[in-house]
């Protein structure tokens, strides 16, 4: 496997995240949170332009319409166009929902999973799921702090990083209504490695995590046992997706902005290279498309 890392765009994103393939423009989209910019980029031209701007965008998902499903601390929406926005939900049973990593299902439906970390956590999150129909449910609870959602090969295990507790969760998934159960430990990150993040599935079935604070991607094979571990010159590695024509690319988001963290593993460098490119990776490993969610406001 080649583990030559190109830097495909260094604008210092602060809180670069969502990174995400789509397969019907040949284009990848990302966003800077922090700074309220959402980012396309065409790899067969090498351009780069500001997609979404003047709004926080933390997570985002393919949208039948050809347009996004798009997350924030505020809520959830369905974004069509410049200027087209159209409100999914922005509470729950008299709860804000202030959303962070988001991902559609083969079936259409979303789940979003909530965080409220500001100065120390608030209180703990939950996970979401909207269903087709317009339904809305509580699927999972207590998450400490609410990061990347990728689903199994047949779609009968979701994963779940929850980057306080050090963990990737495992859910059994009821494909036919999308509601979760038996939840496990997939994997327990030690105390000397990063935190989990971001994370997808690749056509093998395997995770690959983007570990903030730890420098690296680690895959994982679907017994939580570590395959591989790709080191990147940032330390807050935040989340990862497969692209490029034949998905070989391995795209990974970085941020530039740090702030010193109980959550830091012995002896983190505070002097090093945080982040803020974005980079690629090319591999002899395919990811899978991404599904469309068709959930409607």
């Amino acid at each position: 496997m080649s583990t030559t890392i190109d830097v495909i765009a260094d604008d210092n994103n602060l809180c670069g995240e969502a990174p995400l393939w789509n397969p019907a423009t040949g284009k990848l989209h990302w966003t800077d949170i922090l700074s309220s910019k959402t980012f396309q980029y065409d790899p067969a031209t090498n351009d780069k332009q500001i997609f979404i701007e003047d709004r926080r965008v933390t997570g985002l998902a393919l949208h039948e319409s050809g347009g996004l499903i798009v997350a924030n601390r505020s809520g959830l929406y369905l974004w069509d166009g410049p200027g087209r926005w159209q409100t999914v939900a922005t509470e729950h049973e008299g709860e804000s929902l202030a959303f962070n990593d988001i991902l559609a299902d083969p079936a259409g439906r979303v789940y979003a999973g909530t965080l409220y970390w500001q100065d120390g956590m608030r209180k703990t999150g939950k996970l979401y799921l909207f269903d087709t129909d317009g339904s809305i449910q509580v699927v999972a609870e207590n998450i400490l702090l609410a990061n990347g959602l990728g689903l199994s090969l047949d779609g009968r295990t979701l994963y779940f990083a929850d980057s306080a507790a050090r963990k990737i969760l495992a859910f059994y998934v009821d494909r036919a209504t999308g509601r979760l159960s038996s939840q496990r430990t997939f994997v327990q990150v030690p105390e000397d490695e990063g935190l989990p993040d971001g994370l997808t599935v690749d056509a093998e079935g395997f995770v690959w995590s983007a570990q903030w604070f730890g420098g690296q991607i680690v895959r994982y094979d679907p017994e939580g046992q570590v395959e591989r571990r790709v080191p990147i010159p940032a330390k807050q590695a935040s989340s990862v997706t497969f692209g490029g024509p034949h998905l070989t690319d391995l795209y990974v988001t970085t941020a530039a902005d740090y702030a010193p963290s109980p959550l830091e593993p012995p002896g983190f460098d505070r002097t090093a290279r945080m982040g803020g490119p974005l980079y690629r990776i090319r591999l002899d490993i395919p990811g899978r498309p991404e599904s469309v969610a068709r959930i409607h406001p």
